[in-house]
């Protein structure tokens, strides 16, 4: 049997979030799921299940204590490799596609 590969807009997604992320990375803004959604048009849904099921290798996820007590769930991203490329991007993802 054929293993099934990323959901159709999965690369075009990542790609999306990670030149958002590069952009950003040159300021030291941190974003929010929010604010990634906002700026790429991407249901935040989308944005927080992207980062979390295929980017998790390549960005850093923050979720600061204390605002579950008041109902809000806030993670910030940023890119643990600054440096990171589009193509070395493509083959972590080609990559996982193939062991998973």
């Amino acid at each position: 049997m054929k293993k099934k590969g990323h959901y159709r807009k999965t690369i075009k997604n990542v790609m999306q979030i990670l030149s958002l992320l590069k952009k950003y990375e040159k300021t030291g803004e941190l974003l929010t799921v929010s604010k990634i959604s906002k700026l790429t048009g991407l249901h935040k849904w989308t944005v927080s299940r992207t980062l979390d099921l295929h980017m998790q290798s390549f960005v850093e996820i923050t979720i600061p204590d204390g605002f579950e007590d008041a109902g809000l769930y806030i993670k910030f991203v940023r890119l643990r490799k600054p440096g990171i490329t589009k193509k070395q991007v493509l083959r972590l993802l080609k990559f996982r596609t193939l062991t998973f």
